[in-house]
């Protein structure tokens, strides 16, 4: 799977098996509404020994605006919201040769800043958060058993639910923030994270 940064280009998920057990194919866009999961690629035997974590790569889109991505391991990147409403696509998509992937998580946060007519800032948030978002897990399995190398989640949120509609009172301003990650394990329990994907709103 391929992404560039800043383009509206799709990542192909091809031969994808959820973990009901349907094969499907299809195209996976940030650009483009998805709400998916399972596991992708060849059947791999889990190893004994397995002292690195996934791979593990996140990007989010909206329709007519940024595309972007963070990788576990690299930096993280900052998107400015073109909306308020709508679908913010996330794609978490993680592999690990030697004892494939039994968990991938997306993890969404927020903070939301107002500034007064009088220039006085209030900040709420980021919360303290207690279990992902959305989450595409397996059941765990033992080193010789059977498992797919890779596997991946696609959900679209709607910001409509993240961000207030209403417009902010005259002279003040509102910035919503929201902060994202992805997290992927391995059958052996070995566990990444990535950078922060941070996507702004801000009115007026």
């Amino acid at each position: 799977m391929q992404f560039s940064e800043g383009k509206k280009d799709s990542w192909e998920g091809v031969g994808e098996k959820p973990h009901q057990g349907v094969v499907v194919t299809r195209k996976v866009g940030l650009a483009g509404s998805c709400s998916t999961s399972g596991s992708s690629g060849g059947g791999i035997t889990i190893s004994q020994n397995d002292i690195t974590a996934p791979e593990l790569t996140f990007g989010a889109g909206q329709p007519s605006g940024q595309n972007i991505t963070v990788s576990a391991g690299g930096a993280g990147q900052n998107m400015n919201l073109t909306s308020k409403t709508g679908a913010l696509n996330l794609l978490a998509t993680a592999k690990d040769s030697e004892s494939g992937v039994q968990a991938v998580e997306i993890w969404v946060n927020k903070k939301t800043t107002r500034v007064d007519a009088n220039g006085i800032a209030s900040t709420t948030g980021p919360g303290l958060l207690g279990k992902p978002t959305f989450d595409s897990t397996s059941a765990q399995k033992k080193p010789g058993e059977t498992t797919a190398a890779s596997s991946i989640l696609a959900q679209a949120l709607n910001l409509s639910t993240e961000i207030p509609q209403g417009s902010a009172p005259a002279g003040e301003s509102r910035t919503v923030t929201l902060i994202m990650y992805a997290v992927a394990v391995n059958h052996l329990g070995g566990r990444t994270q990535t950078p922060e994907l941070m996507a702004t709103w801000s009115e007026p």
